[in-house]
């Protein structure tokens, strides 16, 4: 019997017994097929439109080998997996069968058009029955907003995203940034579905003029918009509130905190806990910060970002500066205190509890 036959036979006897044992990688066409022996292996070396299928995946390349007792197909040259919302581009890409996965690499594109997600990098192991996929080299996981213009992008040396999960984990030097906000840490978990994301180890983040740091940290989003974060341990907050005159700058610091967001996109208020300390002051006087101690405490901003007023429960202290009249400074203890706040400064104090305190003027030359 002709050589070439007897290739052919088995070729399709083999594609026939893959659909009887169940979802594998088929030949769909391709505008030539040269295959070749090579002891008792075949070889099929594909060119010009291939077209495979796995399952409900469809790949497409100008250029593939397949090794067909293996099970094992390279493709080369614009290489393209769809399946359902997803979409894989790539310039050379491995299927095995043994795994169940494909290998990406090189120029690599992962969009799921459903989720509005997009992974870059420059190789990847993908799972098309679990939707699964794992990125190194320099890999970039974007998350589309299609109700504002700003989108959330993550930068780290290690990205995986489940798709069943929702869920984007980001390892080594992360970087998330979304329109004035910017983080860094080490390790990263974004909820593409839960509108949140964890940073640990080393998390910091920068969000317009202010920032948050601390051992561990969650940002809340509310539609993709910042709306909350919270930090545990070792928790600094800082605050800036910029006029042409001069910028106040507020400082918190404690076991724990929460800032809120009002819907501007300024701070709304922020709740400390556990060896608390704030500070308030000018950026011209550093001098004379108004500050305040105690076990809980809660600074609450004005629409404008002002500082409006300092709760301060559990062996609170104030210390604040007079500036008009007799000035001096004015330090007070109790089991709360409340510090209002006109127009940037300190107005009154209001002390419950146990109350102490005293009231030094500015020493003045003679």
């Amino acid at each position: 019997m002709n050589r070439s036959i007897v290739i052919g036979i088995t070729a399709l006897c083999m594609a026939a017994a893959a659909r009887v044992n169940g979802p594998d990688l088929i030949l769909k066409s391709a505008n030539s097929n040269t295959n070749t022996m090579s002891g008792d292996e075949l070889i099929s070396v594909l060119e010009g439109n291939v077209v495979f299928v796995y399952d409900d995946a469809v790949i497409k390349s100008q250029y593939a080998q397949w090794w067909r007792s293996r099970g094992t197909v390279h493709f080369s040259k614009n290489v393209r997996v769809t399946k359902e919302k997803q979409v894989l581009t790539c310039d050379r890409l491995d299927y095995e069968k043994s795994k169940k996965q494909l290998l990406a690499n090189g120029s690599i594109d992962f969009y799921d058009s459903k989720e509005g997600t997009r992974l870059l990098g420059d190789h990847a192991e993908y799972f098309p029955d679990t939707k699964f996929i794992t990125l190194t080299g320099k890999p970039v996981f974007i998350h589309y907003d299609t109700a504002a213009h700003d989108t959330v992008v993550i930068h780290g040396e290690k990205m995986t995203y489940s798709d069943s999960l929702k869920l984007a984990l980001v390892e080594r030097s992360v970087t998330i940034s979304k329109g004035k906000l910017f983080s860094r840490c080490q390790t990263a978990r974004y909820f593409t579905e839960g509108d949140r994301a964890q940073l640990r180890t080393k998390p910091d983040i920068k969000f317009d003029h202010d920032s948050l740091s601390g051992d561990s940290m969650d940002m809340l989003l509310n539609k993709r918009a910042l709306r909350g974060m919270s930090v545990s341990g070792n928790s600094h907050g800082m605050y800036k509130d910029v006029s042409g005159k001069d910028t106040m700058i507020t400082n918190m610091f404690g076991d724990s905190l929460y800032m809120a967001m009002n819907d501007s996109g300024k701070v709304d208020s922020m709740w400390m806990y556990r060896n608390v300390k704030s500070s308030y002051r000018s950026a011209k006087d550093s001098l004379h910060p108004n500050e305040a101690f105690g076990k809980i405490m809660i600074l609450a901003f004005t629409k404008k970002g002002d500082v409006d007023n300092v709760k301060v429960w559990g062996n609170a202290k104030s210390v604040y500066h007079v500036e008009e009249g007799d000035k001096g400074v004015n330090i007070a203890t109790g089991d709360s205190i409340a510090v209002a706040f006109k127009e940037g400064k300190a107005s009154h104090v209001m002390l419950s509890g146990s109350v102490r305190g005293y009231y030094a003027p500015e020493n003045k030359e003679r």
